[in-house]
């Protein structure tokens, strides 16, 4: 199969490699679409806290966002054929320990990670072997693009599914990129009854408002936490940060209504970040981490079908798998707007 290979920091191989066989108890699928992701860049240049502590190692098949359709089913899988319309978790567990038992796969510590941790195979490629355990079928009337961001949007769930959103609460989202406008969208299906959102891009918050955010905040031009105050009645009560920026968190602590709640859902650049811990306090708030997107992908599946979580106007990129690099450069010129970009193998 043709694949996209990280062979060492900044180095991008496309080439034919082996097609990967079914183990028992895993389906293997032709991949329709897989999403690009900030993480893809992280692996790219060797910044991913995987490869600094060496439980990834180069070469690397990257990709882990999907959508595709079964070839061939292992020995002992049950309920998946040949045709079936899948996607899958990200995070694998082994299915036997303790936190897997508990349904806390995300944790589990003999987990893999498509695309990254521990060199499981990602998707960009023609073909991936996943667990039956991990799959779930796209439903009718879903199309096979919208389906790849079932990933992000499952990430987005699982952190709004932490927010606890209590019913009519105000809601702000800091960062416009896919978890940010997911999140969005997925607080107003939990009941707030007000969802700001803080970006850097007019054309993404555009998008934002068009999918139901009442108020956004280009923080460009204004203050997030004294604008977020003024739109609020005295501030956010949960506040969902995608951005992975020190100053975000600390933004959002700023802005939060006293007892309220932030949930971090990015990766923070550095071992650790600057919080202002006696704010925190002071308001008798709570900092909430959510890791990965456990339990969260039969719901965003469902939510999409019924026509509730509209992810098409995320789609802003198509690119055959072969134009890896040039989307890599595109990314990086920041010159042009992108919500999510998928490639095609």
């Amino acid at each position: 199969m043709k694949a996209i290979r990280f062979m060492e920091p900044e180095v991008i191989e496309y080439s034919e490699i082996p097609t990967p066989a079914p183990k028992p108890g895993e389906v293997l699928a032709e991949i329709s679409y897989a999403g690009f992701c900030a993480t893809d860049i992280e692996l790219l240049t060797g910044e991913m806290v995987h490869i600094k502590n060496g439980n990834t190692t180069y070469p690397i098949i990257p990709g882990h966002e999907w959508s595709g359709t079964i070839v061939q089913v292992g020995e002992g899988v049950r309920d998946l054929a040949v045709g079936d319309r899948i996607t899958s978790d990200v995070s694998l567990g082994c299915g036997e320990c303790d936190e897997c038992r508990k349904g806390h796969y995300n944790l589990c510590p003999n987990r893999e990670v498509i695309g990254s941790y521990r060199n499981r195979q990602g998707v960009f490629a023609q073909y991936v072997a996943v667990p039956q355990r991990h799959v779930y079928k796209i439903p009718n009337g879903l199309s096979m693009e919208e389906a790849a961001l079932a990933e992000p949007a499952a990430t987005a769930a699982y952190a709004v599914t932490k927010a606890r959103i209590p019913a009519g609460a105000e809601v702000l989202v800091i960062g416009d990129g896919p978890i940010g406008q997911l999140a969005a969208q997925l607080a107003n299906i939990q009941g707030a009854s007000k969802v700001l959102m803080a970006g850097s891009w007019d054309e993404k918050l555009a998008i934002a408002k068009k999918c139901g955010v009442a108020e956004t905040i280009n923080y460009h031009r204004e203050s997030v936490a004294e604008r977020a105050r003024e739109l609020t009645s005295g501030g956010p009560e949960i506040i969902i940060e995608t951005s992975g920026s020190n100053s975000a968190l600390n933004t959002a602590v700023q802005a939060l209504k006293p007892t309220g709640r932030i949930v971090a859902v990015s990766w923070y650049n550095g071992q650790t970040v600057d919080v202002p811990m006696n704010t925190l306090i002071v308001k008798d708030a709570e900092l909430v981490g959510s890791l990965a997107s456990p339990n969260s992908f039969e719901p965003v599946l469902r939510y999409m079908a019924e026509g509730k979580l509209n992810v098409k106007p995320l789609i802003t990129h198509v690119r055959p798998l072969a134009e890896l690099e040039d989307v890599v450069k595109m990314v990086r010129a920041k010159k042009e707007m992108r919500i999510k970009i998928l490639l095609k193998p």
